[in-house]
């Protein structure tokens, strides 16, 4: 007869953290492997994009009372709220704010994609892959490995700057406290 044990537990999930653990995983991917890495490398500017609107909404919902009035707004404006309450300066001409500006295209993009015609005409070597000269839209442009890389690195280095200026510590990137127990139960009618 196998014992039963009654388990209880709390769990504070961090969203914007295992986004960005996934984005780091994915970049990892598509340096030990080029083949396909279009798409891996697409995966994580995508979730990088997430873990900043993950990591507003949760320094947001903790830090301003009517966040959950605001939470639905871009998320470049979101971010102007919080620097604007913990009193950050933010440049968008210049890094790490201003690739936070791309990014966002790049993920609005995604998100609104439309399908489209691209035409290009051009004089090209005639032993060239065809494919290498393909027309691309701005976000397919966009999906290297160096813009993936960028995106990540300004992405926690705001979020860093965020948190501090929060007071809330210099590592953000901190999975959330578990807590549970098990107690054996001593017959079926034990809840």
């Amino acid at each position: 007869m196998t014992k039963k044990s009654m388990y209880k537990g709390t769990r504070e999930v961090r969203t914007f953290v295992d986004l960005n653990h996934s984005s780091h995983v994915l970049i990892l991917k598509t340096k030990e492997n080029r083949k396909g890495s279009y798409h891996t490398t697409m995966a994580a500017l995508l979730l990088t994009a997430f873990t900043f609107e993950a990591y507003l909404n949760h320094l947001g919902s903790g830090k301003i009372k009517f966040w959950d009035k605001i939470e639905s707004i871009r998320v470049l404006d979101k971010y102007e709220v919080l620097c604007k309450e913990f009193d950050i300066e933010v440049d968008f001409s210049k890094r790490p704010y201003q690739t936070l500006k791309s990014l966002f295209k790049y993920r609005n993009s995604i998100a609104h994609g439309k399908s489209q015609i691209l035409e290009k005409t051009e004089t090209v070597n005639a032993s060239s892959d065809p494919y290498d000269h393909s027309p691309k839209t701005q976000w397919e442009e966009f999906c290297t490995l160096k813009n993936a890389e960028r995106a990540k690195e300004d992405v926690e280095q705001t979020i860093t700057e965020l948190h501090e200026a929060a007071g809330e510590g210099a590592y953000p990137f901190i999975n959330g406290m578990t807590v549970s127990s098990m107690k054996l139960k001593k017959s079926d009618k034990d809840s």
